[in-house]
């Protein structure tokens, strides 16, 4: 395939047997759940998991794939921040889980520092909580079609929409505030914090209606 042109896709629902596909895309988008889990084999059976599950924030349930005919090539999830309580909780059960009881505590200690950088969702809000493409299709406008999709969506549903993006990650927040989003929160690690876990901070942006 030529590398430069934009692959025909199109864009569904996600399913449960994406969940191959869907494993390092969530990684992707959600870096912090390997810093958590302390290694990346660890992480890719709860990013596994948590696909294939119910009631996460990043369950199927709440998928866009975007599919050339030959599996997901990118990914959004994005769920009513009405439901955040839950799917935290739904997810923190899978976690441990892919965890294991010997690294609990750490777990533990990863998991609270990750949640003082989370700004409090609202609940008129669609939240999306993953959003990535394979590495050997970004830059072709794949990403934006996945984000403007959840816009609409929330629009016809009368929500705006919130995400997180990390601190350094310029290019996705180039991308946001292209789309019309505004920064209302950044939250940065302490020193301390990053002895546990590598991450500079996050930036909260939100589009309203």
């Amino acid at each position: 395939m030529n590398s430069k042109r934009r692959p025909d896709l199109s864009l569904r629902r996600s399913e449960k047997q994406d969940a191959g596909s869907a494993t390092p895309l969530i990684l992707a988008a959600a870096p912090s759940l390997e810093a958590v889990l302390g290694d990346r084999a660890t992480a890719e059976r709860a990013a596994e998991a948590a696909f294939r599950a119910e009631r996460t924030v990043w369950s199927h349930r709440f998928g866009l794939a975007a599919d050339d005919g030959n599996g997901p090539m990118g990914l959004v999830t994005a769920f009513p921040g009405r439901m955040y309580g839950s799917l935290a909780l739904g997810t923190g059960v899978v976690l441990a889980r892919a965890a294991g009881a010997r690294h609990a505590s750490d777990l533990a200690r990863r998991g609270r520092i990750l949640q003082r950088l989370l700004a409090p969702i609202r609940r008129q809000m669609l939240y999306v909580s993953a959003l990535a493409v394979l590495p050997e299709y970004r830059g072709r406008g794949i990403g934006t079609a996945l984000i403007e999709r959840v816009l609409a969506g929330a629009e016809r549903l009368g929500l705006g929409v919130a995400l997180d993006a990390g601190v350094e990650d310029e290019a996705a927040l180039r991308l946001y505030e292209g789309l019309g989003f505004l920064r209302v929160e950044t939250r940065r690690t302490t020193q301390a914090d990053r002895g546990l876990i590598h991450i500079a901070g996050l930036v909260r942006l939100e589009r309203t209606l």
